[in-house]
């Protein structure tokens, strides 16, 4: 007999042992007993997708010896799952999935008046041989590690094999389950056939062509021709799949679900096997057919007594066979709550598109920094406090969403003006000769943060020879320009001011002093002759658009996601922890990178200073050539409709007149915004035709 812990199933079960539950004191909350309302869902708990042909919303209710049993194995807890699929990295969006299943959904309960101890399961999701790895498991551990999240206990789908195996014999001698010889285009084919067949009944005058589909004079066309196999067939096929004598893909064992006239095509005789000969990464060469997902997760969920199974949208059309299974296997239902995919802008959260990003090599792996990878934020000097500040703002609903990555960055860089010490590196360096003073040439205390004095002052050396920003020097000054130029003083930050007197071929030669008539404007970071060459690496966005096209995606990388400045120079540091963030000042936030050495520091950009884009190679821009750039642009902006003003990505909805109505997200624009849109189009309407009067 199979042991399971507490958690699994009750010892009345035939399904499997359990050890003895542990005595709960009190009674479970009269209100996790109660199936017509719940203060998570928000909704009743018979609402479906679309009508049930093949067992009602009743199949979601449990029997009154099922709750018994569930309460005396949860007590007061209230149990949530995280399941992840082991065939990649987790990322942004699995945080988002961690925030609501180990904190949010709590935190909802209890907002409603719900007093309820935390329990969350985490589960492998581990029924594909083909696409899981023992470094996928291994890394998934890890983040949720590193997120902060603490499950009740840790397991894998892949164990409850045995079991699977169990309820699938019974299923078959239900009459519920087959083993089917067709093949996925043969299912695709029938499954057409049933889809003519209700789009048809609801049609007074179908086209001939979806008469012709629907096969009216073959009953039987939608169903798969092996349907009805005797019980004793079904089992003697499917001990062949068992046993390893039947090849890949000659058949599968399918569940009885579809009826006649169902709308719900999730329910088409779902697929409960598949024959697979390749050992596991986690339960070994034992079998050689593997369970689906669809048949498996909710069975899990029953097992283990979830009591929300919080999943995406995506897998609403989903319940109807979900609790399918469970009524035809008589195990206890849990309380299913959809929520919306995070969609964030610039990047692309598809494991099959982050594969293949990873195999061919257009990043340098799953913990590429430019990737939305948990190990990609982390590598990047992300911290967990950030990533979840940022899951939590964006919160769980059902609406379609779409969130800028300037959001995520805005908490990083909330996180990082806290904790991070100040520190002063210089990307391009330009040598710099002073003169002047020889008591000038000293030490001076620069501050590690500017606003905690608790964390002390680090000593600063003014060197003879010291490295300035090479975008902080130019020979012809201008107005708007605040660093240094022939005959201009600028100061080094935390020490002296200095003058340009002279330019080299290999650098500058400045005059240094502590006393000037007027402080100057322009504040320079240096380093003195003794800092350490590092390298930093500049990180953009992964894709040139905001909303990545699903199938030109990969033409819309970017060239220059990664600027990499090998010539950098740092204040000396002795070799910090992987992960340590610094604020380079004037520069951004950046973290050490596992690339570094002793003798060679390597720093990941985090996030610049302020929202956009990192800082480039050309600082700063002249008054006049902004002048020029918004002459053109003007110049441009006559050629353009007022119509057209708007129609951008930015939107997705406009009036007659062009003026948009929604944002790119599908959500309404305030009233404000729409008058302000107004006037700009009002503006550009003046523009356009006065431009265009002859």
């Amino acid at each position: 007999m199979l042991k399971r812990a507490w958690w699994a199933k009750s010892p009345s079960s035939k399904w499997v042992g359990t050890e003895k539950p542990e005595e709960k004191d009190g009674s479970r909350a009269q209100w996790a007993l109660d199936r017509r309302t719940d203060p998570l869902l928000g909704r009743t708990l018979t609402h479906w997708p679309e009508a049930s042909q093949s067992g009602g919303p009743q199949t979601c209710n449990n029997t009154e010896a099922l709750l018994k049993e569930h309460q005396a194995l949860n007590g007061k807890a209230i149990r949530t799952r995280f399941p992840p699929e082991p065939n990649g990295y987790l990322h942004l969006g699995h945080a988002k999935s961690m925030n609501m299943n180990f904190s949010l959904a709590f935190e909802r309960l209890e907002g409603a008046g719900v007093t309820c101890k935390r329990e969350t399961v985490f589960r492998y999701d581990d029924t594909n041989p083909e696409a899981e790895t023992k470094e996928f498991i291994e890394s998934l551990a890890t983040d949720v590690q590193w997120m902060g999240w603490t499950p009740v206990v840790t397991t894998h789908t892949s164990d409850y094999f045995p079991v699977f195996y169990a309820m699938a014999l019974e299923l078959i001698d239900k009459g519920k389950a087959y083993v089917c010889h067709q093949s996925s285009s043969e299912i695709e084919a029938c499954r057409s056939v049933a889809k003519a067949r209700v789009a048809l009944k609801a049609m007074q005058d179908p086209p001939a062509e979806l008469v012709a589909e629907a096969k009216l004079h073959e009953p039987s066309a939608h169903e798969s021709p092996y349907r009805n196999r005797s019980v004793a067939e079904n089992h003697a096929l499917f001990e062949k799949m068992r046993n390893g004598t039947t090849a890949e893909g000659e058949c599968t064992l399918r569940l009885k679900m579809y009826e006649e006239g169902g709308s719900n095509f999730n329910m088409f005789d779902q697929v409960a096997y598949r024959v697979k000969h390749r050992a596991h990464p986690h339960a070994g060469d034992a079998w050689c057919m593997y369970p689906t997902y669809d048949y498996t997760h909710c069975i899990v969920d029953a097992l283990e007594h979830v009591d929300y199974s919080i999943c995406t949208l995506e897998f609403e059309t989903r319940r109807e066979s979900y609790y399918w299974v469970l009524d035809a296997l008589d195990l206890y239902r849990p309380k299913v709550f959809e929520m919306s995919r995070l969609n964030v802008s610039h990047v692309v959260l598809s494991k099959r598109k982050l594969t293949k990003l990873v195999d061919t090599g257009k990043v340098r792996g799953w913990d590429d920094p430019r990737m939305p990878t948990i190990s990609g934020l982390r590598r990047r000097g992300y911290s967990p406090a950030a990533v979840n500040a940022f899951c939590r703002d964006v919160g769980v609903t059902r609406n379609e969403n779409f969130i800028e990555y300037s959001r995520l960055q805005h908490f990083a860089r909330q996180d990082l003006e806290e904790r991070a010490d100040r520190r002063m590196a210089v990307r391009e360096p330009l040598k710099v000769t002073l003169v002047g003073d020889a008591s000038l040439f000293r030490t001076y205390d620069a501050p590690n943060h500017p606003t905690d004095a608790s964390r002390g002052t680090r000593p600063l050396t003014l060197t003879k020879v010291v490295y300035i920003e090479a975008s902080d020097f130019r020979e012809v000054d201008s107005k708007d320009f605040y660093g240094l130029a022939l005959n201009k003083w600028a100061r080094l930050r935390y020490c002296v001011c200095l003058k340009c007197i002279s330019v080299e071929k290999d650098g500058i030669t400045c005059e240094i002093s502590d006393k000037v008539e007027k402080d100057p404007r322009g504040k320079l970071h240096w380093v003195s002759s003794d800092a350490m060459q590092c390298e930093l690496r500049d990180y953009d966005h992964l894709f040139t658009v905001g909303k990545v096209d699903d199938e030109k995606w990969e033409s819309q990388l970017s060239e220059t996601s990664l600027v990499v400045r090998d010539k950098a120079l740092v204040e000396r540091l002795e070799r910090p922890s992987d992960g340590t963030a610094f604020q380079f000042e004037r520069l951004g936030f950046y973290a050490v990178d596992p690339d570094a050495t002793t003798d060679r520091l390597v720093f990941n950009l985090t996030v610049p200073l302020k929202s956009g884009a990192p800082v480039k190679k050309e600082a700063g821009v002249s008054r006049k050539a902004q002048q020029e750039a918004d002459r053109l642009k003007k110049e441009a902006l006559k050629k353009v409709k007022p119509q057209d003003l708007f129609r951008t990505d930015e939107y997705n909805a406009w009036d007659a007149d062009g003026i948009p109505t929604h944002n790119k997200a599908g959500e309404p624009l305030s009233k404000s915004l729409i008058k302000k849109c107004k006037k700009e189009w009002a503006k550009q309407k003046k523009l356009y035709e006065a431009a265009n009067k002859a």
